[in-house]
Order: structure tokens, then C-alpha cells, then sequence
């Protein structure tokens, strides 16, 4: 069941499309390109900054000790990890901000 308030990659690559005139085809592989090229760039340990859109980086965590919450005696060690994050810039937090 889709729901009315979002918008999947393959609408939004045939919006895209109209409004740059270009195929769906060269479209969707611009997108594609797009985002395969921040992945890598996080990869790397690079940020990518997109002026008043935003920051794309890599948060590091390290490794902890965590417990079960049914079974508090039991530890676990949680491994240390690097997740991707994402800061908005100005620019889109004026664009999606509410006003009344």
C-alpha cells in the first residue's frame, strides 16, 4: 500500500526526467552515479559538502559493552562501527520549514 505523502526513486527519477529533458534511462543513471559517488567518498573517509542542500560524513562509533535488557547480567560486546550521517545545510531547512 503506498501512501499519498511520499515518493519512491522511480517516480521521482520520471519527475526528474520531465523537468531536464532528458529519458527516464539517462536520468536514473545520473541519480545512480550520484549516489554511488558519495558512497565512495565516504569510503574513503572523505565528507561531501553540497552547499545549501548539506553534509554527507561517516560518524565513528567504538566498540562498547552493552547489556540485555531481559537479562541484565548478561554482557555483550557491541563492535565498533562507522554509519553514515547526514547534516542538513540552511538553504533545505528554509525549504521544508513550517510556517504559519
Amino acid at each position: 500500500m503506498k501512501r499519498s505523502n511520499q515518493i519512491n526513486k522511480a517516480e521521482f527519477i520520471e519527475e526528474l526526467a520531465a523537468v531536464i529533458q532528458l529519458t527516464a534511462s539517462q536520468t536514473e543513471h545520473i541519480v545512480n552515479t550520484f549516489i554511488k559517488m558519495i558512497y565512495v567518498h565516504l569510503h574513503e573517509g572523505k565528507m561531501v559538502n553540497l552547499s545549501g542542500f548539506g553534509r554527507f560524513s561517516v560518524s565513528h562509533r567504538e566498540a562498547r559493552t552493552g547489556v540485555n535488557p531481559r537479562f541484565p547480567e548478561q554482557k555483550i560486546t557491541i563492535p565498533e562501527l562507522n554509519t553514515p550521517k547526514f547534516k542538513a545545510g540552511e538553504a533545505f531547512k528554509s525549504a521544508v520549514k513550517l510556517r504559519k
